[in-house]
């Protein structure tokens, strides 16, 4: 389907993005950088630079992996009673839902890696005090909207 195919194509350009902005920024950063930040968004520790490397790490892995659990919607846990009637559009919802939770988580990470570098650069002050507020926002909405796709459709 095309919204498929383009919620891929969204969680692979994170990937892609998340890759680049490391593996390019990398010789750049000082050798102290932030490596985490307050609910504020602004940085409250600081490690050496390669810590750099465990966002696109963790990211990369936990995209893949969703991206195969997307295939295996029948192991998952429903809020409606599957039938024959309905399991295959819960499952094909249940699988957008996952698609698109890793293209969103994704392009979080490749935020995160490169609001960590400019924030390490001295370019920001830090992720900002509205990431971690849309972040939940956007997160939660996007489960909320297929849990009320999924009770439609049964």
């Amino acid at each position: 389907m095309p919204a498929d195919r383009a919620i891929n194509a969204v969680g692979w350009a994170g990937v892609a993005l998340l890759l680049g902005f490391t593996l390019y920024y990398y010789p750049m950063l000082p050798e102290i950088i932030p490596h985490h930040f307050d609910a504020a968004g602004q940085p409250d520790s600081f490690g050496d630079k390669k810590i750099i490397l465990v966002l696109p790490a963790i990211g990369v892995l936990l995209f893949i992996f969703m991206q195969y659990l997307s295939r295996h919607p029948h192991t998952f846990n429903y809020n409606v009673p599957i039938t024959e009637q309905n399991a295959q559009e819960q499952y094909r919802i249940a699988s957008r839902m996952i698609r698109s939770l890793a293209a969103f988580i994704s392009c979080s990470f490749a935020y995160i890696t490169y609001g960590t570098v400019q924030a390490a650069r001295e370019r920001w002050d830090g992720l900002g005090t509205w990431f971690l507020p849309v972040f939940l926002v956007l997160i939660f909405g996007l489960i909320g909207y297929f849990l009320w796709r999924s009770q439609r459709a049964a």
